[in-house]
């Protein structure tokens, strides 16, 4: 068993016997492991769970692979490492262009797999490394849930929380509204922009110096909100 800081990888498969084979292997390597058996309940788990990496079936009832890929880069930029038994190349471009970041055809051979999760984790940051905004006052530790702001601890609600870790996760990037509502309450709140007004506003009483004078968390008007670098 090798140590990997238990990251954690979610297996989105509908075949309970293939999940249970790649879920023991991979515990033996030293990973946790989560299982979903639709791609719904893995874009739920994505966002309740934060795994490290995906490892996506292409071929599901109700939702195929690429469907869930292109949702959860509405939200997320963990990697993906798609299986499938399609070995046409168009069906693999159309992995890859749904946000897929590798792929691996059926029957695969576990060693390979995972290498090719090493090769895909090496490229993130550990989940043992805060995250870091706003010039270094906002450090996000995610393993903890916790959040510093210029070295103090601050309290924030479990939704506060998941708003600020999605804009930090992306901080310097604008985020529109429809993009920030999908990811912390889901699809049916898209339109909800009075709803993302009020969490904004508690969010900068609890991290800004002045919070009618925002340095941290900035509008841009009309599209949405930015978290300084």
């Amino acid at each position: 068993m090798q140590g990997n800081d238990q990251r954690r990888i979610l297996i989105v498969d509908d075949e309970p016997g293939l999940r249970d084979l790649v879920r023991i292997n991979l515990e033996h390597e030293g990973f946790s492991v989560l299982e979903a058996e639709s791609g719904a309940q893995g874009l739920q788990m994505v966002r309740e769970q934060h795994p490290d990496l995906m490892i996506l079936d292409v071929m599901m009832p109700e939702m195929d692979g690429w469907e869930v890929c292109r949702r959860l880069r509405e939200f997320s930029q963990i990697p993906v490492l798609m299986l499938t038994a399609r070995t046409q190349s168009k069906d693999i471009v159309t992995g890859l262009e749904s946000g897929a970041d590798d792929y691996l055809t059926k029957p695969f051979n576990m060693d390979e797999l995972t290498a090719r999760i090493r090769a895909l984790l090496r490229r993130v940051p550990s989940p043992n490394r805060p995250i870091v905004a706003g010039g270094g006052e906002i450090v996000i530790d995610k393993q903890k849930r916790e959040v510093l702001v210029r070295g103090e601890p601050v309290d924030l609600t479990p939704t506060e929380y998941d708003l600020l870790l999605l804009l930090a996760e992306h901080a310097g990037a604008v985020l529109d509204h429809e993009t920030l509502l999908r990811g912390v309450w889901g699809h049916e709140y898209t339109r909800d922009n009075d709803y993302l007004k009020v969490y904004i506003w508690h969010l900068r009483r609890k991290i800004e110096q002045d919070p009618r004078e925002p340095k941290l968390l900035l509008t841009e008007w009309g599209v949405g909100y930015r978290l300084a670098p």
